[in-house]
């Protein structure tokens, strides 16, 4: 059930809670580091995505570039992986001559084990997997490019044909939604908050919506691990954001009263980065953040 983001206003609650080679290309021109050709990078209405099963929902991870959607999506395979849960890549999303997706499918497993977090993020950048408990499908999880979400140096540029096609598919989608503590720039992040107020136009009434506060260990916000200040976080957020969560404003008469907005708010932390002589190695973060996430993830799955 969607939660009153400003409930207990008065009060600070708390939340209890080796890598395989991908195939070396023959040219650096024939395709990106999103594994797009050379016309789909150039044209992004280009790009070709299939969703075959259009009946298990899709998490959308939807943020620029650089806030962390790879790497939530490493962190929440590791996580349910050691869960019980079966997270695999859905190979009909790109056309079989797509060899870069095929590589990143074939590979996934290394990939998302790797400490080498650079590289990951690298290879699993345009990806539909899907995550299965006792051989049945729960949901899917869609990573793309965050150029075509939202790009902070051409901020009216239109969501591309694919997009709007995973917008117009008939699952239901979880929109996951990622804002940070440190994106200084305030004119890029007006900016994101008018994209959002379109994107939310575009969405079905059966739609569900997820902000996830990346960073969160960057903030002074964290009392212990899984242990955060959400009131003041969820300031933070509006502060960092002016009116971010206005078009989610609930109009329902009678149940604003008891919840003022239709969508959740979840903290988050990927793990730690240390720099070393051979690269950027990744430890992944307190397991409490993603038990949060996935429970909500969870919850607007089942219903």
């Amino acid at each position: 059930m969607p939660i009153d983001l400003n409930e207990g206003l008065e009060q600070e609650p708390i939340i209890d809670n080796p890598i395989e080679e991908v195939n070396e290309l023959e040219t650096e021109t024939e395709v990106s580091a999103q594994g797009l050709s050379v016309e789909e990078q150039s044209d992004p209405n280009k790009i070709t995505v299939t969703v075959a099963d259009q009946q298990t929902p899709i998490i959308v991870l939807f943020g620029p570039p650089s806030c962390g959607k790879t790497m939530t999506l490493i962190r929440m395979t590791r996580y349910l992986s050691k869960q019980g849960y079966q997270v695999v890549p859905i190979r009909t999303f790109r056309p079989a001559s797509d060899s870069h997706y095929k590589a990143m499918c074939d590979g996934f497993d290394e990939m998302i084990n790797s400490n080498d977090a650079a590289t990951s993020t690298n290879r699993i950048s345009f990806m539909l997997v899907e995550v299965i408990r006792n051989g049945r499908p729960l949901c899917q999880i869609l990573e793309a490019p965050g150029e075509y979400y939202f790009d902070p140096a051409n901020p009216n540029r239109q969501f591309p044909v694919y997009v709007n096609k995973i917008i117009a598919c008939n699952n239901r989608k979880i929109w996951t939604i990622f804002v940070e503590p440190d994106w200084s720039d305030p004119a890029p992040r007006q900016n994101y908050v008018t994209k959002i107020n379109r994107l939310k136009s575009k969405m079905r009434t059966s739609d569900k919506t997820i902000f996830i506060y990346n960073k969160i260990d960057l903030t002074p916000l964290v009392i212990s691990p899984g242990h955060v200040y959400m009131n003041e976080a969820l300031k933070s957020v509006n502060n960092l954001y002016p009116n971010i969560f206005t078009p989610f404003k609930n109009q329902n008469p009678i149940t604003k009263i008891f919840k003022k907005y239709n969508c959740d708010f979840v903290p988050f932390q990927t793990g730690e980065f240390n720099e070393s002589t051979d690269g950027t190695t990744y430890v992944e973060g307190p397991d409490e953040y993603p038990k949060m996430l996935w429970n909500k993830w969870l919850k607007l799955i089942q219903g």
